[in-house]
This record gives C-alpha cells, structure tokens and sequence, in this order.
C-alpha cells in the first residue's frame, strides 16, 4: 500500500497534485468584453452595412465603364431579371430594405429635417449638432471620405471620380447630403476653419453645380475649436486608406441620406 502510494505521488508530482484529497484550484474565468479603457470603434448598423456592401459591388462593376455603366442602366429598367442586372438589383434592394423601415431611419430624420430647414451651414461653434447626433450619422449613414492637401481647399480629379462613384452608387442624389469640413492643427485657428469651410464650400458646389444635386439637399457645416479634429480611432473608423491622422483632418466627411422625405417628420 505504502509502496503504491509512492508511485502515484511520483506520476502527480511534477503537477503538484500529491496531497490526499487535494485539488488544484481552477484558474479564474476570463473577463468578457475590452479591458478598461480600451477604445471601441463603433460598428455600422446592419442595414447599413448591406448597404454599403451592394453598393461596393456594383461600384466595382461600374469602375471605368461609364458607357457601359449607361447602358446596363437602361437594360436593366426594362429587364430588371437579365442576370447582368444582378448588382444593379442587389443594390437597389439594400437601399429599399435601408429605407423602409421606418423605426430604423426615423433616428436620422430629426437631424436631416433640422439640416434641410437651414441649420446645416458654416458655424464656428459645433452647437447645431451634438456628439450624439453625430454618432448617429455615423452609424447609421454611408459616408465617404474626400482628403486635401496642406492649405488646399480645391477638389481634384480623383475627388471627384470618388463623390460621383459615391452619389450613384448609393443614390444620395435621391435623398440628402450632409458635408462636414475639417482642417489639421497646423497654423492659426481661425485660418483652419478657413479651410474646412473651403473645403465643405467646394465639395457641396460640386454635388450641386456637376452632379446636379438640388442645394436644398446638401448641407455643409464644420465644427468649433474643440470638436473639429479627427483621432486615430476616427481615422481608422472612416476610411480603408492608410492615412496619418494630420491627412485625415485635411477633409470633408460626406454622409449620405438617399430616403430623404422632406414632407415627412420623424415620430
């Protein structure tokens, strides 16, 4: 009996178990979710992101085709089952499903409304639209980028391939545009609000005067002082590109609205 005891207190005793009716102690269970303090960076609601994910299909289909982009339009209006209308169909089904559901887009609606009665404009102060308000846009609307060089506030031709691809493959032109302008912290304040009103100004003139957007449907506003610039978490939430946050600030942040009802009110 001793002899057995031996053996087995030499087979456990390289884990420390050789005690009569000792039992190691479980190790503590895992925390869920981030540890304290660690930044969440805010995840497009569902809709939203079938949204974005047709419409990035058909984007690509659409890429240097514009010929053939006009043409599978028309095609597909009037033979809506051709299997080469199936991301044009895609697409208009996200956009459908994003805009039909009332209790989803109601949210955004007091905001857009607000915007279109004219308090989208250039502010110095941020107090038109609150941190909530502007989460809510972010979750809740596709948005896209559009990115200046130092003290240039002048779209260029890929500025402007990028906002038409946006506008059409979305639809905002049906619906609402939201331009925020924003500067770096480079130089004097008041020179780069200067700037990030150029830049909303430039952006908002391009939808309306090229893109033929009506300007009651784009409002552009920049923030004050203290909620103007982007962090590296807000840069790496609004864009695929690999930008420093400096190249990031020198924007405009355009949001997309494409079921805009200027008739109807949120409940």
């Amino acid at each position: 009996m001793f002899a057995k005891r031996l053996l087995s207190c030499a087979m456990v005793a390289s884990l420390g178990a050789c005690s009569a009716g000792q039992v190691a102690e479980k190790p503590p269970p895992k925390p869920k979710g981030p540890p304290p303090g660690m930044i969440e960076i805010v995840k497009y609601e569902k809709k939203t992101q079938q949204l974005l994910n047709a419409t990035l299909k058909l984007g690509k289909l659409r890429a240097n085709k514009d010929e053939l982009r006009r043409r599978l339009s028309a095609v597909c209006v009037d033979h809506p089952k051709h299997t080469a209308c199936a991301e044009e169909n895609a697409a208009r089904y996200a956009r459908e499903t994003f805009c039909r559901d009332k209790s989803f887009v109601k949210h955004v609606d007091g905001i857009v409304q607000a915007c279109h009665q004219g308090q989208c404009k250039q502010v110095d102060e941020a107090n038109l639209i609150t941190r909530s308000q502007y989460m809510m846009l972010l979750g809740h609307l596709p948005h896209t980028l559009v990115t200046f060089r130092a003290r240039r506030t002048g779209l260029d031709r890929n500025d402007r391939k990028q906002l038409q691809a946006f506008v059409e493959n979305i639809g905002a032109d049906r619906g609402y545009v939201i331009v925020v302008g924003r500067a770096s912290r480079d130089g004097p304040w008041r020179k780069n609000l200067e700037y990030a009103l150029g830049r909303a100004d430039s952006t908002r003139k391009f939808l309306v005067e090229q893109m033929g957007m009506s300007k009651d449907r784009v409002g552009y506003i920049t923030y004050g002082h203290t909620k103007m610039y982007l962090t590296a978490t807000d840069t790496e939430r609004l864009t695929e590109k690999k930008l420093t946050v400096k190249q990031a600030n020198r924007s405009a942040l355009v949001f997309a609205y494409p079921c805009f009802d200027p008739n109807r009110t949120p409940k």
